[in-house]
């Protein structure tokens, strides 16, 4: 939404307490002991009144608060970290270091480091302050839980941070306990005592016998909600235990005349409204009055900033279902909604709330606006906003009423590599294809994207296949509406491996004549180099480097400042793969140099796919702190589903897994990866992960397994006459070539692979191996040599990691301390360490101790 350019710090107060609340003297006590520690998180029920608890304890305090309503459209890192980012601006608005980056066009692209570097910029004051993060189980995104404890210890030490949440602590944040028992305030902690219904109660002039207030207790076992419903009527009901909608209908909302019943229920259908939009769906003038006083009187409506305001998520729900027998039209209700956000910029909650009115027939406006007018930070914030927004399905008669959900149903599930539900969706564009075209021109453009990736048919089919868009298309847009739609290659850094496997075309270079008057104009000037470029990596996955490289440094010549980024990494990191290959390290340097500053001036956005591809080069070399240092980023999360998007980057993970001896995880990515290539006809892919499949097995001792995966792979690749993606994986695939070469070389032999071909994918990666070790060196050697130590050397580092100091030891085994130094500089040895420390992480990690 489009908002004042200085960020206003009312948006990230707490909001305000009711006129009346309890007390909580003993709960506010042990509030005090957890926020000592600076980390409290607060798991409990909805209801249990982990916010309003948390809102005395900041109004005794005096501390300063920063409070932040999370809801599921936050559950993307760059959405986040903006608003963690913006309420932290809120506390220095005059800080024009914090505002410069927050203003960053780059800020959603590396959410995370940018935050960091604005924490740094804080001025240091004499004051305490406060984070909350209130409804925190709604984020679900692995990299915000992966990545917030990082963030927040470089919190300056002024800061205590409250979580709330309905989940339990996630594992990541337990580092940031101190005292788990003290700093996690759980359901029991916030339950109200007898004593404290009757303090709160007399409070509001209800005066209750000892066997009320005992029944009192009983029926709502202390819940928050459920004391506060009886402290509203000063009536005992509910018809069933922890019922928030029985307790408030029985002794609320019974009470209430019809206006305001008619004002919340209206104003309920969104999560949040300003008076603005709360006088739009009431139809009510005095809005802003009623919604002020309601917010006074009970914690059911409270303000989060300024005029802005939201219902307890209990209290919305049973205003929605009350929806269902009172006389309001709802579908004109979100329609209003849906226009508000339209007229203030915010097309993702415009579109939103339009679907939710049910008249899909109005779609196309709200959707054109989403996907071409709408602000894009790249595919992987893209896409996280993309999983929040499909979280719940629509009706089927959605897309037959509005056929352009088609387009974004099936760019959705193409970026995340549903192919099922893709190819649903793709033929369900061709079918629908005179109708889309009536929504506009734009989306037959679109609709001719999401045909051209269409990894079913061959590009040679889909140029034939052309004239059904011809009948259609108007014009096309001149800059490439491919190239704004976030990313044409969709960050991924080789061209013909990213928007599909391009690999046909080393078969048939005819077909770029076809692509050239069919879909080439969808990436308009991009194309001029992009054709060349296709080419130049056939050229390089054949080995022929000296050529490739000739050919790739024209196609440099060929980009100018009016292309976008995309395109040019690509043909950065091809120009540096081919130098690296060649080992003309310095010149690959330079280009390296080149490539972080453009990344970092301009895109930012591909970072982790450059560090990925920067981690894959370090582990060929056996560098296993590479390995350690990927699995540590934010972004690395486990998955069970490749996303197309972070496939390169989920071949690192495999590959460091590897290196590091975890056997089973890498296995599980590779066979993931794998399929992937099967199911979106990505033969590299496919090929790349058998390959290192079949390096996996072999160091397993699964020579069988090994031989039949590579040669799987082989098959595929010898039409093509693709080498590297073989040789890449050195020492580690030559014994299983050479077997294949024996086999491939006996007479009976039938299959398709030849002599030549294996021999010189096989003297490809001999000489790639002689001077890169290889991430699998390491397992390898332990396999091949286990190590072993004495009875006595594995004693001493047992009694080592237990904290015992040589003296210690000398006492517990009679040994004297030249003997003990003795066993444990062998056993050092034999490590490949130098001191006690590093000995027995070595030790553990070999399972040579406990």
């Amino acid at each position: 939404m489009k908002r004042n350019p200085l960020f206003l710090s009312d948006k990230f107060m707490p909001a305000s307490l009711p006129e009346v609340c309890a007390p909580r003297k003993n709960l506010l006590a042990l509030l005090d002991k957890a926020a000592e520690d600076g980390f409290v998180f607060v798991s409990a029920q909805g209801g249990s009144g982990k916010t309003v608890s948390t809102l005395l304890w900041l109004n005794r305090s005096r501390r300063i608060p920063v409070w932040i309503g999370l809801d599921s459209f936050d559950n993307s890192p760059s959405v986040f970290y903006k608003l963690l980012a913006t309420g932290l601006y809120s506390l220095q608005p005059d800080n024009e270091n914090m505002k410069k980056i927050l203003m960053d066009t780059a800020f959603s692209a590396t959410p995370v480091e940018h935050t960091v570097e604005l924490m740094s910029e804080m001025y240091l004051e004499d004051r305490q302050y406060v984070i909350v993060l209130d409804d925190f189980h709604l984020i679900k995104s692995g990299e915000i839980i992966k990545s917030l404890p990082l963030v927040l210890r470089r919190l300056p030490r002024a800061f205590t941070v409250f979580v709330l949440s309905r989940g339990e602590v996630p594992d990541e944040f337990r580092p940031l306990l101190k005292d788990e028992k003290k700093d996690v305030i759980r359901r029991e902690d916030l339950r109200f005592t007898e004593s404290e219904i009757r303090q709160y109660l007399n409070i509001r002039g209800h005066f209750l016998t000892p066997d009320e207030i005992k029944f009192a207790y009983m029926a709502t076992d202390g819940w928050a909600i459920g004391v506060n419903a009886i402290a509203m009527s000063g009536q005992i009901g509910g018809r069933g235990e922890y019922d928030f909608a029985d307790f408030f209908e029985d002794l609320t909302w019974n009470t209430w005349d019809d206006e305001r019943r008619d004002f919340c229920i209206r104003t309920s259908i969104v999560d949040e409204f300003d008076t603005e939009l709360g006088s739009a769906l009431s139809g009510r003038e005095d809005a802003p009055e009623l919604m002020e006083a309601l917010s006074r009187s009970n914690s059911f409506l409270s303000r989060l900033h300024g005029d802005t305001y939201r219902y307890h998520h209990l209290f919305q729900e049973f205003l929605q279902k009350q929806m269902h027998g009172w006389a309001v039209d709802g579908v004109m209700l979100y329609k209003t909604a849906a226009q508000y956000y339209k007229d203030h910029g915010d097309y993702s909650h415009a579109l939103r709330y339009w679907l939710m009115s049910g008249d899909y027939k109005g779609t196309d406006n709200f959707l054109f606006l989403f996907l071409f007018r709408g602000h894009k930070n790249g595919v992987a914030d893209y896409a996280d906003f993309l999983h929040s927004f499909f979280m719940e399905s629509l009706p089927e008669r959605a897309a037959r009423e509005a056929p352009v959900l088609h387009v974004l149903y099936a760019w959705y599930y193409y970026l995340t590599s549903h192919f099922e539900e893709y190819a649903k969706h793709m033929d369900a564009i061709i079918r629908n294809l005179p109708r889309i075209a009536k929504a506009g021109n734009e989306f037959v453009e679109f609709a001719m994207l999401a045909f051209h990736v269409d990894y079913r048919k061959p590009l040679k089919t889909q140029v034939t296949l052309f004239k059904m868009f011809g009948k259609v298309l108007k014009f096309y847009t001149p800059s490439g509406l491919a190239t704004n739609i976030a990313s044409f290659t969709h960050n991924l850094p080789y061209m013909h491996r990213s928007n599909r496997d391009y690999s046909e075309i080393a078969l048939n270079p005819g077909i770029l004549d076809k692509i050239d008057n069919t879909f080439a104009p969808l990436l308009g000037p991009e194309w001029k180099y992009l054709r060349p470029g296709i080419l130049v990596s056939f050229t390089y996955e054949r080995n022929q480097l000296e050529d490739a490289l000739e050919q790739n440094t024209a196609v440099l010549r060929l980009i100018g400042p009016e292309n976008k980024p995309d395109g040019r990494i690509c043909v950065m990191i091809l120009q540096h793969s081919i130098l690296w290959q060649l080992g003309r390290f310095q010149e690959a340097g330079k280009v390296m140099d080149d490539l972080n500053e453009f990344v970092d001036a301009s895109a930012q956005y591909f970072l982790p796919n450059l560090t990925a591809y920067r981690t894959k080069l370090r582990l060929f070399r056996g560098d296993r702190a590479a390995a350690a240092a990927w699995m540590d980023q934010y972004y690395v999360t486990e998955t069970d589903h490749i996303e197309f998007f972070r496939s390169f980057q989920h071949f690192t993970t495999a590959r460091a897994y590897a290196a590091l001896g975890k056997t089973e995880k890498a296995l599980h990515y590779l066979l993931l990866l794998r399929e992937f290539g099967k199911n979106l006809n990505r033969p590299l892919d496919r090929c790349e992960a058998g390959v290192v499949l079949a390096s996996l097995y072999w160091t397993m001792n699964q020579k069988k397994e090994a031989e039949a995966e590579l040669e799987a792979a082989l098959e595929i690749l010898q039409p093509y006459g693709f080498i590297r993606v073989v040789a890449d994986e050195g020492e580690t695939v030559v014994p299983i070539l050479k077997r294949i070469l024996s086999r491939v070389s006996e007479k009976d032999y039938a299959g398709p692979l030849t002599r030549s071909y294996i021999n010189e994918v096989m003297l490809a990666a001999h000489r790639f191996g002689k001077d890169h070790a290889g991430y699998m060196a390491g397992v390898i050697k332990r396999k091949d040599k286990p190590l072993k130590l004495s009875k006595q050397q594995a004693y001493m580092l047992t009694l080592l990691s237990q904290g015992y100091k040589n003296a210690d030891i000398s006492e517990i085994t009679g040994l004297s301390i030249p003997t003990i130094k003795s066993h444990t500089a062998i056993a050092y040895k034999k490590l490949g360490v130098n001191n006690a420390m590093d000995a027995v992480l070595k030790a553990r990690e070999l399972g040579v101790i406990e």
